[in-house]
């Protein structure tokens, strides 16, 4: 009523229906137990299996040799018609080739059950291709199952990269299968640069597909900021297995940078720092091409009417189309050109164009920038930004046929008049601490120029040398004057103001004692200090009164109605001391 079987099987042949898919020398012990009627048990105990040859949907592996310990009792149990049965594999390196590529596949375990004909995978290693251009895929776990067709199923915790690609894969998780040698993978995954020093952030890829047919992988996806899910780019990949060469091409079709939204940091390390409050759109098309002997990275990106912070002061209308000949190290061509409609590193300049070329490690050669100015023209010098590190950074603005007339207007002083030609230099340095000019200085053209005040005085009777004074000023000639500048832009800016020669000019109302000076030539050194970006302003309240209610009346009102409370002291305005004044016969 029992039959032991004890004996060694070696097979040959087929899988499934047939076709290419086939296995020979599958050798292994077969130690039986059949009960007479309709329940077999084959292997209760660990098995070792050899197998020569394996070919599956274009998978061929090498010879190997495996341990195989059942599941469920048994490696195979039948009984009354029903298969159940299957093995664990424990820790186990495979090789082969995959079409024409060469493939070497560790896992720490897997099992095979036999009722649904499905497998788990655990800690997948593969490696294809040739060592020196190898495609890593490595994944947590992978599960499948044998069909009519081939095998299909899912996988989770995928990582890696494809050959040279400077990419880095993980998080991937979807479907997939391998039918007739063609291997698809459908799903989702992180990306990241795989520079030591990353020049973007991690992005997601949604809607991932990548196939591997006769030893060619395409892929496709979409990449989005993952915290904001924008669209950054568009991405397809193709690369040969065989000869390591391959290509990505990017297509952004516009990135919307917006205050309290989305900002370039979200995107790369490389802006932190150096802009903020980005308001703007970028678009471009990027393309990198690999080699077994290396990357090229190439692409356009342009940018219209955008709108930034900067440590020089804040920037609008920028608008530029740069031409990167390292896309991956954001290296562009030289001689890029940018226009500007308003800078202001402490007087705003209108329709600029700068010159530039961008370096790796974050660095921006600047060639030459160029505004007009007051009837004259402000040009800034060539200089070397570099953002990689805290350091200094260097801009020299030159300042030629400055009008102080059409300075004067653009800043609305309608009570102060002035005349002359003015040239200078501006050097300004910027680190983290923020931006200050070191050895500025402005000088009036040779022929001098007139400074009139042409306000009413609020005071009718200031005394004899008050009304004296106030006269002369409503007419000043000067022969010579210059302005030298230092201090930091955000703070208190030390202004040397040199007048010579001066003499009154015409319309001024005369008397005396003024004819009698107007015959001497007067010589004046005048300091100020006063926070530079808000001195201008101050100098507008002074004639203008409207400007002082309009800014200050809400707080003082809201103080009027809040109980008393000690509060920070009210900061002092800016003082302008006469320095030396002198007579010289």
């Amino acid at each position: 009523g029992a039959t032991a079987i004890t004996t060694r099987v070696t097979l040959d042949g087929p899988i499934g229906s047939g076709g290419k898919d086939r296995v020979e020398g599958l050798s292994m012990p077969i130690d039986a137990r059949w009960d007479g009627n309709t329940r077999l048990v084959v292997n209760t105990g660990c098995t070792p299996l050899a197998v020569q040859r394996l070919a599956v949907s274009g998978l061929v592996l090498d010879p190997a040799r495996l341990s195989l310990c059942p599941i469920d009792g048994a490696l195979v149990q039948t009984d009354r018609g029903r298969l159940r049965g299957g093995a664990r594999i424990a820790a186990a390196a495979l090789s082969g080739r995959l079409g024409r590529t060469s493939l070497t596949l560790n896992a720490s375990g897997a099992t095979l059950r036999l009722a649904d004909r499905g497998f788990a995978i655990d800690g997948v290693q593969t490696r294809i291709g040739a060592p020196e251009r190898v495609t890593r895929l490595d994944f947590a776990t992978i599960t499948g199952r044998m069909t009519a067709q081939g095998i299909a199923g899912a996988f989770t915790g995928g990582a890696g990269q494809i050959g040279t690609v400077p990419l880095l894969l993980n998080e991937a998780a979807g479907d997939w299968t391998l039918i007739g040698g063609a291997l698809a993978l459908e799903g989702t995954m992180g990306v990241s640069d795989a520079a030591a020093t990353a020049r973007f952030k991690p992005v997601a890829a949604r809607g991932v597909t990548l196939s591997l047919v006769g030893g060619t992988i395409t892929a496709a996806g979409t990449l989005f900021e993952p915290v904001s899910s924008t669209k950054v780019a568009d991405v397809t990949l193709v690369h040969a297995l065989s000869t390591g060469i391959g290509r990505a091409d990017l297509l952004v079709p516009g990135i919307v940078f917006a205050k309290d939204a989305l900002q370039p940091e979200a995107l790369t390390p490389l802006t932190f720092g150096v802009i903020a409050d980005v308001n703007g759109s970028v678009s471009g098309d990027g393309h990198i091409a690999w080699t077994p002997d290396g990357v090229t990275s190439t692409g356009v990106f342009r940018t219209a009417g955008t709108d930034l912070a900067a440590a020089f002061g804040p920037v609008t209308g920028i608008a530029t189309d740069i031409r990167f000949t390292d896309l991956l190290n954001l290296q562009s061509a030289p001689g890029q050109v940018a226009t500007i409609r308003t800078l202001n590193p402490g007087i705003p300049v209108s329709d600029g164009t700068i010159r530039y070329q961008t370096l790796p490690g974050a660095r921006v050669q600047v060639e030459g920038g160029a505004w007009p100015f007051a009837g004259g023209s402000l040009t800034l010098d060539p200089t070397l930004l570099d953002f990689s590190a805290q350091s200094e950074r260097r801009m020299t603005f030159h300042i030629a046929n400055m009008a102080a007339d059409q300075f004067l207007q653009q800043f609305d002083f309608k009570n102060l008049d002035a005349t002359g030609i003015f040239d200078g230099v501006l050097p300004m340095i910027f680190d983290e601490t923020g931006g200050r000019i070191e050895g500025g200085d402005l000088r009036v053209r040779p022929g001098g120029g007139t400074l009139a005040y042409v306000g009413d005085l609020s005071q009718k009777d200031l005394g004899i040398w008050a009304n004296i004074a106030f006269q002369a000023l409503k007419s000043l000639r000067y022969q010579s004057l210059r302005v030298g500048m230092n201090g930091p832009l955000a703070g208190e800016m030390v202004t040397d103001v040199r007048f010579a020669g001066i003499s009154q000019g015409e319309g001024a109302k005369s008397n005396f004692i003024v004819r009698r000076l107007q015959k001497l030539p007067f010589v004046f050194n005048i300091r100020i200090k006063a926070p530079f970006r808000g001195l201008l302003d101050s100098a507008q309240s002074f004639y203008d009164p409207k400007r002082l209610i309009e800014r200050n009346l809400p707080a003082l009102i809201q103080q009027q109605s809040a109980p008393p409370s000690p509060g920070p002291a009210v900061p002092a305005a800016p003082s302008i001391q006469p320095a030396e004044s002198r007579i010289v016969p």
